[in-house]
């Protein structure tokens, strides 16, 4: 699990602690797009007020999502290691819910314009 101080050691993601001190909790964050790909990557998009993430998974193997409206904001998003890859989690705070398992996740992002 991500807490503070920690982060997950995927591609990207040391990057996106030194923008913010620490690795963000995603508290109010507004999932943009979820994009998925039987062949090739899907993409998860997340908005904060600073910049929006984008969630690269390679080879989503599990899938439960629950909510989606048109908000979506989160009381959190935790990205955990297991023994098949990495599970993306989405706390709901106003729509979209659930978990997706990968076996690969790169993190990327660019700032709010």
């Amino acid at each position: 699990m991500t807490t503070e101080g920690k982060f997950p050691d995927v591609p990207g993601a040391a990057e996106l602690v030194a923008r913010f001190g620490v690795w963000p909790s995603f508290e109010n964050a507004e999932i943009r797009s979820v994009h998925l790909n039987r062949e090739g990557p899907s993409r998860i998009r997340v908005g904060t007020k600073e910049v929006v993430v984008t969630f690269v998974l390679g080879g989503v193997t599990e899938l439960a999502l629950n909510g989606f409206n048109g908000r979506n904001a989160l009381s959190a998003l935790t990205l955990t290691k297991n023994s098949t890859g990495h599970t993306l989690e989405l706390w709901p705070g106003h729509g979209i819910s659930g978990t997706i398992t990968a076996r690969s996740v790169r993190v990327e992002f660019v700032p709010v314009e």
